[in-house]
């Protein structure tokens, strides 16, 4: 893990970046001139190439030498876990290639070749027949058959049609359901979106056979309607549904009833084929034509617990018992309220009725009027008073007899819904009166309003929240309005957003509109986020130094809001110039990067930017860019910090290279090594997004002190860190005489400029 982490000051340093300090910073290999660093993977990946006869399944990274020549292969086909892959073209940065193996030559300008699959998935498909009978029927693949079992490949999205035909002496019973099947019958329709296992279900055929007592009337079989005799061929073990049609007329125009089938089922039921064919025998009774009515015509009446009779007229079985009910009460089609009265063959309005003749009978509910009056509000669920008793909330139904007087009270107000009671309405007119309403019921029914002024809420949101600065015209304290107002709504962005649209009540692209409070409103603000540099966003990477600006050649930190989509950790050496889609650059130059973040980005620093004025801009692809002002010194030292039990200390090493802790102070005489960034220019000059060759040393040119407390101390040695990419090492020794504490000042001054200050445990 390198040490140029988002904040290397303690936030985010980890136990494992803790041990990797403690083996003294690994050295990385030299940084090669002239190579090419080319990755080679196939898509999708985890399929199989060679590179220069070496076999990878997994992404491929080397650094090759400029013009050297390198073989890329790929098995053409490829197979498993119920797919097929087939080698389609090589791909590069320059262009496309279709022929398998390919010579290339290590350019930089081309870092990546990747091996382009197309895929097509197994469709299995399976009889249920032995291995050693004959087959049961015929499955037509796209209108090819085949017989028995098989596995065909077919490519990625594309529509496969299985039609099941049976043999003769077996039935086809349908397709087992499975996912991405939909089956219609003979047919399973196949979207290959994976692998896929199409079963077929074929049945032994056994001759069942269907007639009724008296004979030629009609039955159900499998939701058809069949004359009798019929003999039906079904698989053995198979479930069907078997039913009467009842009532039905014969050919003399009697009317028969359902009785009984042969197998004790009831009128509609399910049949479980056995091994065996048998006869299947619906038994009818004569049937008499009884017809129900109401007076008033056309109320409600249920009939064996059903309302929605196509018409109250039956034909019923000799000795047949029924349930009969009249609701009561109930409204008609004019909106009049009725109430039961009596049978025409008396009893309650719910009892049984028994078919003793064969003669037709009309059978009638008789109803009497009742008065009814339903009261309403303009705002729902407000509760009034009958009479003075209980509270009803409306809408409310009062019933009385005709001719009775009833007395209705409403609230006053509604705090809670803002509201204010202002007359009543009878039938949609208003009576001018704000007391209680009194009136006589008649059978015509009375519909009374007690009308509010009603005062709606706008709810306002954003999302993601905090993203907006909203303008909303008129004002409102709490957010209710007049529902005759209408509101004005604007939002301006905050940093890091763009609007993108509304939804709720509001919608388009416009960052502006208005809404009519006639009812309750919400509205949110959708915004996108886009790259964001804080003010003074550019800062030295190892934190907060006295010097504003940056040097040349330093790591340094882009602070902000979504400035990655997440956060990724970059190679060590070299360093990436673009890091999850991110890039960043000074001009037309990318900037080599260690790690982005949505808050925060660690880069290097060109070695050759000279001082003054800068910009740098922050770019992902398809969102507007985000720049940033920022200083060039020559020298701005800073130094990066630890975090032990919670406490920043100094990022310093024993001569052993072990850290520097309050349980393993500094000691008087020692040899400390101290890690920073931004100590200026080195000779020779560092390579710019390489780690630094551990020979010659590159020894930074502008004279360096370091502060130990009130003593300052002249460095034995001040270079760019070797195996490291932009971080500086200055190695010193504690005098004989240093203080011991816990926490000992310690600075560096480059070219009198001071670096920020951080503390050194010492025994």
């Amino acid at each position: 893990m390198s040490i140029f982490l988002p904040e290397f000051n303690g936030k985010y340093i980890s136990l494992f970046l803790i041990c990797a300090l403690a083996a003294v910073f690994p050295k990385a290999a030299p940084a090669q001139s002239g190579g090419a660093a080319t990755q080679v993977y196939t898509v999708p990946s985890g399929l199989a190439f060679q590179v220069d006869g070496q076999t990878y399944t997994q992404p491929m990274s080397a650094m090759w030498p400029v013009g050297s020549k390198h073989t890329l292969w790929v098995q053409p086909v490829q197979s498993f876990n119920g797919a097929a892959y087939a080698f389609n073209q090589w791909v590069f940065s320059a262009g496309t290639l279709t022929t398998n193996p390919i010579t290339v030559t290590a350019d930089p300008s081309i870092t990546q070749y990747s091996a382009i699959f197309g895929i097509g998935y197994d469709l299995s498909i399976r009889f249920n027949s032995c291995l050693t009978c004959a087959s049961p029927g015929t499955i037509m693949v796209n209108s090819s058959p085949i017989a028995s079992d098989q596995d065909q490949y077919f490519a990625l999205g594309s529509t496969v049609i299985l039609q099941a035909f049976p043999n003769p002496g077996w039935v086809f019973a349908g397709w087992t359901p499975g996912p991405n099947q939909l089956i219609q019958g003979l047919q399973d329709t196949i979207t290959m979106n994976g692998p896929v296992t199409a079963q077929a279900l074929f049945l032994a055929a056994l001759q069942v056979t269907f007639a009724t007592s008296p004979p030629g009337l009609q039955v159900v079989a499998d939701h058809t309607t069949i004359g009798t005799p019929t003999t039906l061929e079904w698989g053995a073990g198979s479930v069907h549904s078997v039913g009467a049609v009842s009532p039905q007329q014969d050919r003399l125009s009697n009317w028969w009833a359902f009785s009984s089938w042969s197998d004790g089922g009831a009128l509609n039921h399910t049949y479980n084929q056995g091994n065996y064919g048998e006869t299947l025998t619906a038994t009818y009774v004569p049937a008499a034509h009884v017809a129900f009515v109401t007076s008033p015509l056309n109320l409600q009446l249920s009939i064996d617990g059903r309302t929605n009779w196509p018409a109250n007229v039956f034909e019923w079985g000799l000795g047949e018992t029924h349930q009969i009910l009249a609701p009561s009460p109930q409204t008609d089609s004019q909106g009049r309220t009725w109430a039961f009265a009596n049978w025409s063959i008396g009893g309650a309005a719910s009892q049984s009725y028994t078919v003793t003749s064969a003669a037709a009978a009309v059978v009638t509910a008789v109803y009497g009027p009742v008065a009814q009056l339903t009261v309403g509000s303009s705002l729902p669920g407000i509760a009034v008073k009958v009479d003075g008793g209980a509270d009803c909330a409306t809408p409310c139904q009062v019933e009385r007899a005709v001719g009775a007087s009833v007395r209705v009270s409403a609230p006053a107000s509604i705090p809670r819904s803002h509201a204010d009671f202002t007359g009543w309405s009878v039938n949609g007119a208003p009576t001018g009166s704000t007391g209680d309403w009194t009136g006589t019921l008649t059978g015509v029914p009375v519909n009374l309003t007690a009308v509010y002024r009603m005062m709606n809420h706008l709810a306002t949101s954003s999302d993601p929240p905090g993203a907006a600065a909203w303008q909303i015209v008129p004002p409102s304290r709490d957010g209710f309005y007049d529902a005759a107002t209408t509101v004005n709504i604007g939002v301006t962005a905050s940093p890091g957003y763009r609007f993108r649209a509304w939804s709720g009540d509001l919608s388009g692209p416009a960052p502006s509109g208005s809404v009519s409070m006639s009812a309750p409103r919400s509205v949110k603000a959708l915004f996108d986020p886009v790259p964001y540099i804080a003010p003074s966003g550019v800062s030295n990477a190892a934190g907060v130094t006295p010097q504003p600006g940056v040097a040349p050649g330093s790591m340094i930190s882009i602070s902000g809001s979504n400035l990655a989509p997440a956060a990724v950790n970059g190679p060590e050496s070299p360093l990436a110039q673009a890091l999850g889609g991110v890039t960043v650059h000074i001009g037309d130059g990318l900037l080599p990067l260690a790690f982005v973040s949505p808050s925060q980005i660690t880069a290097e620093l060109p070695t050759d930017l000279p001082p003054g004025p800068q910009t740098l801009a922050v770019s992902i692809v398809g969102l507007p860019d985000a720049t940033a002002s920022f200083t060039v010194a020559r020298d701005a030292p800073g130094l990066y910090q630890q975090t032990v039990n919670n406490q920043p200390y100094a990022l310093a090493l024993h001569a052993d290279g072990s850290l520097v802790t309050p349980a393993s102070p500094a000691a008087a005489g020692e040899l400390i090594s101290l890690y920073g960034t931004g100590f200026g220019a080195t000779s020779p000059a560092r390579p710019e997004g390489f780690a630094v060759p551990a020979n010659p040393p590159y020894v930074v040119l502008d004279p360096v002190a370091v502060l130990v407390g009130s003593a300052s101390l002249t460095p034995e040695s001040v270079c760019a860190a070797p195996g490291r990419v932009g971080i500086d090492l200055v190695e010193f020794r504690l005098p004989s005489d240093a203080p011991s504490a816990a926490s000992v000042s310690v600075q560096v001054t480059v070219n009198g400029v001071g670096s920020n200050v951080v503390v050194l445990p010492v025994k």
